[in-house]
């Protein structure tokens, strides 16, 4: 995986769900994969794809392959219910061979952009407990215990204020990371 040429871009929910089950709840019904704000026009489905080989990736190639996915949608924490600018992250998969090459966090950034640019202050997400890592190099704060979703597995809350997300950026200058 790692030098493949990659995509990062909005899809449409179809487009998600294959990976976002297989990876998330592959012993669950189909119907578990699919969200009832996916067809939100609000919500966002973001999608890397990769070739099978070299040369240029287009999300018009038929030949491309979805390696990892996510969705963001208009949802206020349940900690702060009345909350109209809160986002939450959802269905955030990325495929098993495709894993540690930093796509994941392609997908967030791009999520974490599309909820900024649509009015979002805060964004946040039942993060795996596996997945903690590559939320706090976004800047995301658990918020609470780790619990079990049932069917699913260990679970905590985490999550981000924008502007955060962006002074931390801003600090970094151009053509830096921000730090971690």
């Amino acid at each position: 995986m790692t030098g493949e040429p990659v995509v990062v871009e909005l899809v449409e929910a179809q487009v998600v769900r294959p990976l976002r089950r297989a990876v998330l709840r592959p012993d669950q019904p189909v119907e578990q994969s699919a969200y009832p704000a996916d067809s939100d026009p609000r919500t966002a489905h973001v999608a890397v794809r990769r070739a099978p080989g070299a040369g240029t990736v287009t999300g018009d190639d038929p030949g491309t392959e979805v390696v990892a996915v996510g969705t963001v949608l208009l949802d206020p924490p349940p900690w702060e219910p009345d909350r109209v600018d809160g986002w939450r992250v959802r269905g955030m998969a990325t495929h098993p061979d495709a894993r540690r090459n930093g796509l994941g966090g392609r997908v967030l950034g791009a999520l974490l952009d599309h909820a900024a640019a649509h009015g979002g202050s805060l964004v946040w997400c039942n993060a795996r407990v596996g997945a903690q890592r590559l939320y706090a190099r976004a800047g995301f704060t658990p918020r609470g215990d780790v619990f079990d979703l049932p069917g699913i597995g260990p679970h905590v809350q985490m999550w981000l204020e924008l502007a955060d997300r962006l002074a931390l950026t801003d600090e970094s200058g151009p053509g830096e990371s921000p730090p971690h």
